[in-house]
């Protein structure tokens, strides 16, 4: 079915999509909402899971219905079921 809708594997699963660049931004694709923020502490619903980033000065530099982009300091980033 993928394959047919020429679908990422990713995408079709719902799995969040985590990149870190260096120790102070993280892109997040594919979420479905944000359920906490604070300037320490950022909870994020996917499909199957929840991703807790914490940190220091965290700030949404943007986001839209597909991604976000995270600055600040990154001190964990945690995936839970």
């Amino acid at each position: 079915m993928m394959a047919a809708m020429n679908l990422p594997r990713d995408v079709f699963l719902g799995d969040i999509l985590v990149s870190l660049i260096g120790r102070r931004t993280v892109l997040i694709e594919n979420y479905r909402s944000i359920l906490m923020y604070t300037d320490t502490t950022l909870k994020i619903q996917g499909k199957n899971c929840r991703l807790q980033i914490c940190g220091k000065h965290l700030r949404i530099e943007y986001y839209t219905a597909d991604e976000m982009r995270v600055n600040g300091v990154i001190e964990s980033i945690e995936l839970k079921s």
